[in-house]
């Protein structure tokens, strides 16, 4: 009948063969109880029913119409309902007692009226597919249940079995030793052994259930109700805190459903006992408590060194991964930087070709005229020669003083330093060079000395005016401003040239970056980083405002603890 279900079903040949190993499984000489926990650890094993490792079985009590635990899978018997509702059609709802979605079964039987509920748990949130091969693994718990209660409605055998020729077990002296075999059995066993009786009177027990449960034999004989031992238990803790009858009473519950379970507890001693029932043919179980603190030690002790490994890997792995990073970082770093310095080498090369050319081609003019020149072309030509040399001074001036600044051979000695007579000289040197240019200056708010190496800001502003005159060709207005503020004193020059791009400025002070706006403007890209770490030895800052085409403001900011009273008059920068 179970083939032809299946057939008729037409389900998948996977699902075929969990109902077959189901009924594998159930065709054993264990009893009801002790094969359901297999039975579900199949079901649930199988990857295409896509569930949950865990699982229960509740089969029909006619006397509380109820359907009863009658056994489960990889559930801690606290967090299962130990009865439900006899159920008739499958049910898709959320686990009270979980996250997860539980789908109940009918089991059905030779009528129409279910004899039991499969209880299976999927993921929450999903619709659950497969609920046709659920119907029919059902059918083969059916099967198999059916089987095993007529096995059990069967009389007993009157021979036993394990005894050579089948020998009767009324035979004279038989069943006293095999009594004492069972009690030598039972008391060398190395756990505790209890068995239970269907009305949980305790029927037989070893000295060792004593020992690993610290109860005192001479209170709960064989004999006893292994309820008081539960109550006895609740009231010295061992059950953690809260009603000491509630307590009991939910493993008085559990207990009395008689199925096939094993779980782990704490004692309040600190052992760690493994506890098991299995149920009796007749009714009952037998309970044993088996000490694994060395073994739970042992595996504590093991995930902590498996935790501590996985701590060390993580931890070298990212050390590996940062030590990585920081040498791609600084092979980065180095492409850039030899990238700058190639990039440097032939701006130099040009730099010091062009003067060198003007100074060639003006030598060569006077050897061709030196016959007919007069005062007038010589100092043309003089004016020249001075002009390209000393292009060539300030250009070997700035890349030695890159290298001393990069090697930490510059000291900034601060002295008094008269800062307004500083600038002017700087402006005048300017317009001897390039006398096409006008410096306007403004510097009555600025105070008459400051502290500063002399000849350090005389290259600072050396360098930013002649930038100014550079990169304004068309434009021959320079404007130096000063003025006093907030215990600091601020220098602009602003000129009215090509300015400087937005995505540029960020990078202005980098050294050999050169503004896309001074594309053919002779220039080498390290003025400006010169300037910023000459004005950062003083603990000054400098900054720039700029926009394209309508030229650019540098402003220093140096720090002055003034000696006297100086009215402070910010003027209104603009770009013009």
């Amino acid at each position: 009948m179970n083939r032809r279900r299946h057939e008729n079903l037409n389900i998948a040949s996977w699902a075929a063969a969990t109902g077959r190993e189901v009924l594998r499984v159930g065709y054993s000489d264990r009893i009801i109880g002790q094969v359901i926990p297999d039975i579900l650890r199949v079901i649930v094993e199988t990857k295409q029913l896509e569930l949950r490792p865990r699982a229960a079985v509740y089969l029909n009590d006619a006397a509380t119409q109820k359907a009863i635990l009658a056994g489960y899978y990889n559930i801690h018997w606290s967090q299962i309902e130990t009865s439900i509702d006899i159920c008739r059609s499958v049910q898709i709802c959320a686990d009270p007692r979980t996250l997860l979605t539980r789908v109940l079964v009918p089991i059905s039987g030779t009528t129409t009226e279910p004899i039991g509920v499969l209880a299976v748990y999927a993921d929450n949130g999903t619709e659950y597919e497969h609920v046709a091969v659920l119907q029919a693994l059902a059918w083969d718990i059916s099967t198999v249940v059916r089987g095993k209660r007529r096995q059990e409605e069967k009389p007993p055998v009157t021979t036993c079995a394990g005894m050579p020729g089948g020998i009767e077990a009324d035979s004279p002296g038989l069943g006293d030793n095999i009594f004492e075999l069972l009690r030598t059995t039972i008391d060398n066993f190395p756990g505790g052994i209890c068995v239970l009786t269907d009305d949980l009177r305790v029927a037989m027990t070893n000295r060792r259930l004593y020992e690993i449960l610290d109860l005192p034999e001479a209170l709960f004989p064989a004999g006893c109700n292994f309820a008081d031992i539960l109550r006895f238990n609740a009231r010295r803790g061992e059950y953690g805190s809260g009603d000491v009858e509630q307590l009991a009473q939910e493993r008085i519950r559990h207990v009395k459903l008689f199925v096939d379970h094993a779980f782990d507890r704490d004692t309040a001693s600190g052992l760690v006992l493994e506890v098991r029932s299995t149920p009796s043919a007749g009714g009952g179980c037998v309970l044993t408590y088996v000490d694994v603190t060395a073994r739970k030690m042992a595996e504590r002790e093991l995930l902590h060194h498996r935790d501590r490994l996985e701590e060390i890997v993580t931890e070298r792995t990212a050390e590996i991964e940062f030590q990585a990073k920081k040498l791609q970082r600084l092979l980065n770093h180095e492409r850039h930087v030899n990238e700058q310095q190639r990039q440097f080498v032939a701006m130099a090369s040009h730099e010091f070709r062009t003067p060198l050319a003007i100074i060639d081609g003006a030598a060569q003019r006077l050897i061709r005229r030196k016959t007919e020149v007069t005062p007038e072309f010589i100092g043309e030509k003089v004016s020249q020669i001075r002009a390209s040399v000393a292009r060539m001074v300030d250009l070997m001036e700035s890349i030695l003083a890159v290298g001393r600044l990069d090697h930490g051979m510059i000291d900034i000695r601060p002295e008094p330093c008269a800062i307004v007579e500083l600038i002017r000289l700087c402006a005048a040197s300017q317009r001897d060079i390039t006398p096409s240019h006008r410096v306007n200056l403004d510097l009555k708010h600025l105070p008459a000395t400051i502290t500063a190496d002399r000849s350090a800001l005389q290259q600072v502003f050396t360098n930013l005016l002649s930038n100014a005159v550079k990169y304004a060709p068309g434009s021959p207005d320079i404007f130096v401003r000063g003025w006093l503020e907030d215990g600091c004193v601020h220098v602009s020059v602003k000129d009215q040239g090509v300015g400087i791009d937005a995505d540029d400025l960020p990078k202005m002070f980098q050294r050999y970056f050169r503004a896309r706006t001074a594309t053919g403007i002779a220039g080498t890209g390290i003025g400006l980083n010169l300037v910023q770490q000459i004005v950062e030895l003083h603990r000054g800052t400098i900054s720039v405002a700029s926009e394209k085409d309508r030229g650019s403001v540098f402003t220093v900011s140096l720090p002055f603890a003034a000696q006297e009273k100086v009215k402070s008059n910010t003027p209104e920068i603009e770009v013009a």
